[in-house]
């Protein structure tokens, strides 16, 4: 059985209390009202097994939520991050990391460096 819910009272940090049926969602989701208006995404599940409340904080821009009242709920669908060819996007996340043009060991090979010339120093003071 799949989330669906709906809008029962408004929380004392101006987020949202939703009753819901199905499977509880996962902290972070996107809760719209069916098929239209992101509200915003769930912060905590809360109270019995039987007869959970979901809080949905922070509410989205635009959110008026005392017209919000009542109304059905569902998960939004989630944003692919694959492209249409089923690629996952290039970049800075796709596991390399390189900071200003210095390769992944050029930190070890500079201390490296920095150790024999301190002991090439203490070498000739003697």
């Amino acid at each position: 059985m799949t989330f669906s819910g709906r809008v029962e009272e408004i929380s004392h940090m101006r987020g949202l209390l939703v009753s819901f049926e199905g499977r509880s969602p996962n902290l972070g989701d996107t809760i719209r009202v069916k098929g239209g208006k992101i509200l915003g995404r769930v912060d905590t599940v809360l109270g019995p097994v039987d007869s959970g409340l979901v809080h949905v904080y922070p509410i989205s821009r635009g959110v008026e939520v005392e017209r919000a009242m009542g109304s059905p709920v569902e998960i939004a669908p989630r944003k692919s991050g694959r492209s249409k060819s089923g690629e996952r996007p290039r970049g800075r996340g796709s596991g390399q990391r390189y900071e200003k043009g210095r390769s992944r060991d050029s930190g070890r090979r500079e201390r490296s460096e920095r150790r024999e010339q301190s002991s090439r120093r203490g070498q000739n003071n003697g």
